[in-house]
């Protein structure tokens, strides 16, 4: 579209003036003044005696833009995908280990009538589904098995565009399950899956200096307000039950462990004993006990087992029957023995930057008592960290762009380095946009912030062209050229980006239509454009003064005059007046 505009502006609108004829005005017709010629006089006597304490306003500005960066890493949160306007809501169900298939779904079905009687009419549906947890092959905190259920809770129309998301959140952590092991409820964020909130990977060879260290951290970040649902990813096997045989009362009877194993095998599991034919079709013979017979440890314990002279004997003659825990699911990272944290955070008291650095607070402080383990940041941590890493190369290619564009079209490094500058004095209006109106800072917005980067250097590239062309004219002395020019191309300047504000307000606000997509970064663009048009009318006269002022210095030295800015025209470098 900026292509088609260009052809429109440079061919087609030349022709069509041409054809709208009307009456050129006479040069010598003095101009009408109005209310906007006045402004422009008491802007360039403002200017005036800002050019003249440049130096004064560089520090000044530089201060604006570190107080503009303070204010976004202290004052704004930060959220990689902030679930605004959620439309899903996710729960999800771990039910005790060996829990059938139908025990999961009836307690889901339980849970679902639950979630539509507390929430009420904010619900629109709900739906779930046994045996799987994940929302897809990319979720990292799905799961599968007969244990584990997914919840769907889809909010109403109302609940969509007028009900924070923690309040909803709220309702539904109310919600307990009696006969479940674990029952959590998350939002559905607008974007890619980030994983937890909290989620980092302990590492050593000490599995028992590892337990300790976790249970220490666990319990520390438990007092911390905003982080909950703290838990280590340990996944346990099913429950065994251990047959302790007694070797010397086995082989008084005449029986083998191996007989002994083989009759319990038998039993639960069967053993195929021959082939049949059934329908013209081959088929084994599995022979075991019925299904009501092997429910129950007392059921093992009346298994018979045939000694070598035919008798069968009961186990529970020589062995004895014990239920135990299932062995720990061994993890490894980078060859070590590892264990996740993962955890929750409130997002009105807590996010997932603030509550990791707490994280990694508690860590270094115990991990003096345990040097051997070691610490890796996962989940959202992890895709913050690449997306933020992905977003500043392609800042950098588009600062390396517009930077290049700028010394092809002024010949020389130090100027465009001037436009380059008014790129900062957007974050303030950005900064202080977000923080009033209460918004995190968040992926979508930095993104804005690259596109604001290639809009907000057309300001500066009007007032160095102007002030280049008053330069070569050499009529004046440049602090009157950089006055004048600041003056004449006023207009010009919030013209241009009025219009362009004027375009993104509606999206930024949500007026005819909200996307949560597009809202940070419209919104971004438009404080940010707003308060950068404003601050480059008087930081770029300041900025080409010092600009002179340093090229004066240099040119003062023999040695140093080959670091100078040659490229203006002589007639043009004038020595500013007194005051300068």
């Amino acid at each position: 579209s900026l292509i088609i505009s260009l052809v429109e502006s440079f061919f087609l609108l030349p022709m069509r003036l041409r054809f709208a004829g009307g009456k050129t005005p006479n040069i010598s017709d003095e101009p009408q003044s109005d209310w906007f010629d006045k402004f422009i006089k008491k802007f360039e006597n403002f200017m005036t005696k800002v050019i003249d304490y440049r130096k004064i306003v560089f520090f000044i500005f530089g201060g604006v833009v570190f107080g503009s960066l303070l204010v976004m890493t202290v004052g704004n949160k930060f959220i990689l995908f902030p679930p605004e306007q959620t439309e899903i809501y996710v729960g999800r169900l771990e039910m005790p280990r060996g829990t059938t298939l139908d025990k999961t779904r009836a307690e889901l079905v339980r849970v679902a009538k639950e979630i539509k009687t507390i929430v009420g009419e904010d619900v629109k549906w709900v739906t779930t589904r046994a045996g799987i947890s994940s929302m897809g092959p990319t979720d990292p905190k799905g799961a599968t098995g007969d244990p584990h259920g997914l919840i769907l809770i889809y909010a109403s129309d109302y609940a969509k565009y007028n009900v924070d998301y923690t309040e909803y959140l709220k309702k539904l952590r109310t919600i307990q399950s009696d006969v479940a092991k674990d029952l959590t409820f998350s939002e559905m964020v607008n974007g890619p899956p980030v994983g937890d909130p909290i989620n980092a990977t302990f590492r050593s060879n000490n599995i028992t200096k590892l337990n300790e260290l976790l249970d220490k951290i666990i319990g520390k970040l438990s007092q911390v307000e905003g982080i909950f649902d703290l838990k280590v990813d340990d996944i346990r096997s099913e429950k065994e039950i251990k047959v302790d045989i007694d070797y010397a009362k086995a082989d008084r009877l005449g029986l083998s462990v191996d007989a002994i194993g083989n009759a319990i095998r038998t039993a639960l599991s069967g053993t195929m004993v021959s082939k049949v034919t059934l329908d013209n079709k081959e088929v084994d013979l599995n022979v075991r006990y019925k299904d009501e017979k092997r429910k129950e440890l007392e059921d093992i314990k009346h298994i018979s087992v045939m000694d070598n002279r035919g008798n069968l004997v009961p186990v529970s003659t020589v062995a004895s029957l014990r239920e135990t825990n299932g062995q720990l699911e061994i993890k490894r990272f980078d060859f070590k023995r590892s264990k996740t944290l993962t955890g929750n955070v409130d997002g009105q008291k807590m996010t997932s930057p603030l509550a990791n650095a707490k994280l990694k607070e508690v860590f270094k402080e115990l991990s003096v008592d345990y040097p051997e383990v070691s610490l890796v940041f996962g989940g959202e941590a992890e895709s913050t960290k690449e997306s933020m890493q992905s977003l500043a190369r392609a800042g950098l290619l588009a600062a390396m762009g517009i930077f290049g564009l700028l010394v092809f079209l002024f010949k020389s490094y130090l100027r465009p380095l001037i436009i380059m500058s008014t790129i900062p004095l957007g974050l303030t209006g950005f900064s202080i946009a977000f923080y009033f109106h209460n918004r995190p800072i968040s992926f979508l917005a930095l993104i804005g912030i690259i596109g604001l980067a290639g809009i907000i250097v057309n300001s500066g590239i009007v007032l160095i062209s102007f002030i280049d062309q008053l330069k070569e004219e050499g009529k004046i002395p440049l602090d009157q050229i950089l006055v004048k020019a600041s003056g004449m191309r006023l207009r010009a300047v919030l013209v241009t980006s009025l219009t362009t504000i004027s375009g993104l307000v509606p999206t930024a606000y949500g007026i005819g239509g909200n996307d949560a997509m597009l809202v940070p970064m419209t919104l971004a663009m438009a404080w940010g454009l707003t308060s950068g048009t404003f601050l480059t009318l008087i930081w770029v006269p300041c900025a080409y003064a010092l600009l002179e002022d340093w090229n004066r210095f240099l040119l003062k030295f023999k040695f140093l005059k080959r670091f100078a800015d040659t490229s203006d025209n002589e007639q043009g470098s004038q020595i500013m007046g007194e005051k300068a």
